[in-house]
């Protein structure tokens, strides 16, 4: 039986910085567990059919029990980041503020000091003008036709080829997701990666803990940092008899669609390289609450968007090199929930509430207006019953769980600090048992997480090496 200092579940935005920062101090004392794959550049090879089976969460089929809103997440070493559009953040200021709310204090010179370092290993930087695609370009034309406010986006991708395959695995080691970043930089200090193992669930051991995994056996470890992301880590905690999975709180996203007469062939160059701010509440902006961001996929995920079957589907696909399109990144207000159901498998309950569909709705009216003001002929809307569009649909746009398209790159919560965990990340009631990835948010930070996930983590880490 294997034992270790510290053990890291999960080598996604959370757990790869952790353990990174751990094994600084503890070298080979530091094990990153993984229930996925070790993956390299030449196993990802830009086919939908192949790549989102072995790379995503429930083979891209993860969502909520309902069935209204599809909720992506990686499989594979380097979690999420490995099938993110690369889209860097900072912290918005707001979080401060918002997470006092639930007695959880930032302190903020110290994330800014983090925020610097995983920037730096991660390679930020401002997606250059010249990388902006013919569909982005269009949510750019549209933003600044209406007078709103418009930027281009920052990625950790200075090589890009702009291949446009982000989402299914970067097969040039362009794209700094946590495999090529600080899962390397771990292992050099020391840290073991143990890939394709899953932790089934924890068992306390004196002032420490079993980890009891399906292909390593037991593992034990003086201290556990799980970062298994946020429907494992409440999955991983629940199996072990502590209590969690409440507070789950998600970005909403839905889409839309201008039709041009040019071909755009959307899916070529950079995928998401601009993003319209003008109704964010982030970043001193009053909005309400969401960020537009522009969206390319390759024709199987685009098929599922639009809602529509038959040859409403054909009409559809047949515009599809003509189509620029752009997501929304609702900061919902809803709460939803993880529980164990048959077998031990995460169910996810999440509620539709008028405060997020509203600002869908607002999302489509307005998106509607960019793409006429930037010359489409019409918008397409991922909604069930009005899909073609030359005008903003009415406030009486019917917003019902299932009757329109939605989905969540970004899930929040279910090992709340606060609730679950204290305000820096340690279990409740529990001796030396950490949750350090996004499940620990007590609330959605209403922009993309992944530099805001490792800083905190960054910072925890460090808090664990101190014996705070």
């Amino acid at each position: 039986m294997s034992r270790f200092k510290a053990i890291v579940i999960g080598s996604g935005a959370g757990g790869a910085p952790a353990a990174h920062r751990l094994a600084e101090q503890w070298g080979d004392g530091v094990a990153i567990v993984e229930a996925g794959k070790h993956l390299l550049a030449r196993d990802l090879n830009q086919s939908e059919r192949e790549m989102v089976p072995k790379i995503y969460a429930v083979a891209g089929a993860q969502g909520t029990e309902d069935g209204s809103v599809s909720i992506l997440q990686g499989r594979a070493v380097g979690g999420s980041t490995l099938i993110n559009d690369a889209i860097c953040f900072r912290p918005p200021p707001e979080l401060v503020d918002r997470w006092s709310a639930y007695g959880v204090k930032l302190d903020w010179d110290a994330l800014m000091t983090e925020v610097a370092v995983v920037e730096e290993v991660m390679q930020v930087s401002e997606i250059p003008r010249t990388m902006i695609n013919a569909a982005n370009y269009k949510l750019g034309l549209g933003a600044a036709r209406l007078g709103w406010h418009g930027e281009r986006l920052h990625h950790n991708s200075v090589g890009c080829v702009q291949c446009g395959y982000r989402h299914i695995g970067c097969s040039y080691n362009a794209k700094q997701s946590m495999n090529l970043s600080f899962v390397p930089k771990a292992l050099a200090a020391g840290a073991q990666l143990l890939a394709e193992t899953r932790a089934l669930s924890l068992s306390p051991d004196g002032d420490g803990w079993t980890v009891h995994t399906d292909t390593q056996g037991d593992l034990k470890a003086d201290i556990v940092v799980v970062c298994a992301g946020v429907v494992q880590t409440p999955r991983l905690l629940l199996a072990s008899g502590i209590e969690a999975g409440s507070g789950v709180q998600l970005h909403l996203s839905t889409v839309a669609w201008g039709d041009f007469d040019e071909v755009l062939d959307p899916y070529n160059g950079i995928p998401m390289s601009y993003g319209v701010l003008e109704f964010a509440d982030v970043y001193g902006r009053t909005g309400p609450g969401y960020v537009v961001e522009g969206i390319a996929v390759q024709p199987v995920a685009f098929s599922v968007q639009p809602m529509a079957e038959g040859d409403a589907t054909e009409e559809i696909l047949a515009r599809y090199r003509h189509l620029a399109g752009a997501l929304s990144l609702v900061r919902s207000k809803a709460r939803g929930s993880i529980r164990l159901g048959p077998g031990n498998r995460p169910v996810i309950d999440y509620p539709t509430i008028p405060e997020d569909t509203d600002r869908l709705r607002h999302f489509y009216q307005r998106m509607t207006e960019l793409y006429l003001a930037a010359g489409a002929k019409r918008v397409l809307l991922a909604h069930g019953t009005e899909r073609w569009v030359t005008k903003p649909p009415s406030d009486d746009l019917p917003m019902i769980a299932g009757g329109f398209y939605q989905y969540a790159a970004h899930p929040f919560g279910g090992a709340c600090r606060g609730t679950t965990t204290d305000a820096d990340g340690r279990v409740v009631g529990q001796k030396n048992l950490w949750v350090l990835d996004g499940s620990a948010f007590p609330e959605a930070p209403g922009v993309n997480p992944q530099i805001t996930i490792a800083s905190l983590a960054r910072i925890g880490a460090g808090q664990i090496l101190a014996g705070r």
